[in-house]
C-alpha cells in the first residue's frame, strides 16, 4: 500500500522565515561585532580588590575612589586614535590621550618576514600573544586632564598606561597612576575591547595583509606549533664562536621588579630555592584569562622539562634582512630531561653595544623582550616606541626543535630573554629565562664572550 504524506505550506514558509531570520541575526551581529564607525564609544569594565586578589599591580590607597565606565575611541585620521575615559563618578574627571599612533602597538610583522607566509603566521601570533602596555607621562603632550570631579586627577595623576594584553585582538586595558611615598601606584585599571571593526581596519592598513587570512587565529588563541622556522630567511651567518657558558643550577632566583610583584602567582608544590628547583617538579603559574587578569583558578601547566639541560651555546655575527648593520645571535642547545629531545632557543638581531652593564643584584634593569619577531619589550613610554618603532626592530627569538620547528614557548612556560654585561667583567655576559607571563626568573646562565667581539662592540666597528 502507498502512503502519502503531504506538508502544508505553512511549513515551508516557517523553514524559509527561520532561515531568514538566522541570515539577519548573523549579518546583524556580524555589523556589530565589525563596526568601524570612526567614533564609538565602549564599557570599561573594573574589579575591586576583592574580586582580583591576584593583581599584581601595586594598587593606592585611592584605588576605586576615581572610577570610569566608559571609553569613547575617535578615529582621527591614518593609524591616529583619539581615546577620551569618561568619569563614572562625580568625584572623577575625563582624561584624554588625544593622539596616539596606533602603527606601534597593533599587531605587526616587520616587512623584511613577508615572502615567508610560516614566518608571517609565527610573528603575527607571537605579536599578538605578548603584552605590550605603554606608558604617557602626565606631564607630556599626550595626556590631558579635563577639569571636573573633586581635583584629586589634576594634581594627583602622574601616567596613563595604555596596554595591549597577551590575549584575544582587541582585549586592551587602561591603567591611571599615583605616587604615593616615592611610588607609582594604580588608582584605576580597568578593561575593554577595542572596536575589531576599527582593529581590522588598523591592522589592514599598517600591514598590507587581508585580517580576514588571519582573523581565527589572532581573536582565537590558535597554536601554530609545528611551523617551519626558515632561519635564513630570518639572517646570514657571516661568523660563529663556541661559547663557554654555565647555568646557575644551585643559585636562588631572585625577585625583584615585576617577579616580586607577581610571585604570589607562583603555584609549585614545594618552595623554589634554586633554579634546579623549577625542573623536577610539576611546576604551574596562575593564567592570564579574559580579560586579562590572573587566576590562580585557572593553574597553567608549563614544559619546563623541554629545558632541563643545557647542552652548548653559540654566539653568531649575523646580517639581516632589517639592517645593513652586523648583529648577533646567541643559540641555546637543550636536552628534554623526560625525552632526551634536542631543542634550541635563537636569540638574534642583538646589538651587544646596547645591552645595559649592571650586577646580577639588580638584573632587573637588564633588556628583555618577548620571543617572536620584531617584538617590543613588555613596558616601554610612548616616546621609546617613536623614537624606535617595533616596525623597524631587528630582534627575533624562537624555541625550535631539531628540524627547525617552531615551539610554542608560552606552553614550555617561556616568555623571553632578559640580558645585560657584568659591571665588573667586560667579557661576561648574562642570560637569565623569564617565565610565562614574568611570574619568575627561570634560569641564569653566564656567558663567555670571545674579546674580539667585545672589543669590537664597544669600539662601534660592526
Amino acid at each position: 500500500m502507498l502512503f502519502t504524506f503531504r506538508t502544508r505550506p505553512s511549513f515551508y514558509l516557517a523553514i524559509i522565515v527561520g532561515a531568514g531570520l538566522a541570515a539577519l541575526g548573523g549579518t546583524l551581529w556580524f555589523h556589530a561585532r565589525y563596526d568601524s564607525s570612526p567614533d564609538q564609544t565602549i564599557a570599561l569594565k573594573g574589579f575591586s580588590n576583592a574580586e582580583y586578589p591576584e593583581d599584581p599591580e601595586e594598587r593606592s590607597l585611592d584605588f576605586g575612589n576615581y572610577p570610569h565606565r566608559t571609553l569613547r575611541v575617535h578615529h582621527v585620521d591614518g593609524s591616529r586614535f583619539r581615546f577620551v575615559i569618561e568619569p563614572g563618578s562625580d568625584h572623577a574627571t575625563t582624561i584624554e590621550l588625544p593622539e596616539v599612533d596606533l602603527i606601534h602597538i597593533v599587531a605587526t610583522v616587520p616587512p623584511w618576514v613577508k615572502s615567508d607566509k610560516d614566518l608571517i603566521r609565527v610573528g603575527l601570533i607571537d605579536r599578538e600573544w605578548n603584552r605590550q602596555q605603554v606608558s604617557f607621562r602626565r606631564d607630556s603632550p599626550y595626556v590631558r586632564v579635563h577639569e571636573g570631579g573633586d581635583g584629586f586627577e589634576q594634581r594627583r595623576l602622574t601616567r596613563v598606561d595604555l596596554a595591549r594584553n597577551c590575549l584575544n585582538a582587541g582585549l586592551w586595558e587602561v591603567l591611571l597612576f599615583t605616587t604615593e611615598e616615592g611610588r607609582e601606584q594604580v588608582y584605576e585599571h580597568v578593561w575593554f575591547t577595542f572596536p575589531l571593526g576599527l582593529y581590522q581596519d588598523l591592522f589592514e592598513r599598517v600591514n598590507g595583509l587581508s585580517y580576514w587570512d588571519y582573523w581565527w587565529s589572532l581573536e582565537h588563541w590558535v597554536d601554530p606549533a609545528g611551523t617551519p622556522i626558515r632561519l635564513d630567511r630570518v639572517r646570514t651567518v657571516e661568523r660563529e664562536w663556541p661559547l663557554a657558558a654555565s647555568a646557575q643550577w644551585d643559585e636562588a632566583p631572585r625577585w625583584q621588579g615585576e617577579q616580586r610583584l607577581k610571585r604570589k602567582n607562583v603555584l609549585a608544590p614545594t618552595t623554589i630555592h634554586t633554579y634546579r628547583d623549577w625542573y623536577i617538579q610539576p611546576v604551574q603559574f596562575a593564567s592570564f584569562i579574559q580579560p586579562g587578569r590572573y587566576s590562580v583558578s585557572h593553574p597553567r601547566d608549563t614544559k619546563l622539562h623541554y629545558l632541563s639541560d643545557l647542552t652548548g651555546a653559540t654566539l653568531r655575527q649575523v646580517r639581516t634582512p632589517a639592517h645593513s648593520k652586523l648583529l648577533y645571535e646567541l643559540d641555546l642547545g637543550f636536552k628534554d630531561g623526560q625525552t632526551g629531545e634536542a631543542t634550541k632557543l635563537i636569540f638574534g638581531g642583538l646589538d651587544l653595544r646596547s645591552l645595559p652593564v649592571t650586577s646580577p643584584d639588580h638584573y632587573e634593569r637588564g633588556w628583555q623582550a618577548p620571543l617572536g619577531i620584531g617584538n617590543p619589550s613588555f613596558f616601554e613610554s610612548y616616546e621609546e616606541l617613536l623614537a624606535n618603532p617595533p616596525l623597524q626592530r631587528r630582534f627575533y627569538g624562537f624555541h625550535l626543535d631539531a628540524e627547525n620547528r617552531w615551539i610554542d614557548h608560552h606552553t614550555v612556560g617561556v616568555d623571553g630573554p632578559l640580558l645585560h654585561w657584568d659591571a665588573e667583567n667586560p667579557s661576561t655576559l648574562h642570560l637569565y629565562l623569564v617565565s610565562y607571563e614574568r611570574h619568575a626568573l627561570l634560569n641564569h646562565f653566564v656567558l663567555t664572550i670571545p674579546p674580539e667581539v667585545r672589543s669590537s662592540s664597544e669600539s662601534g666597528l660592526e
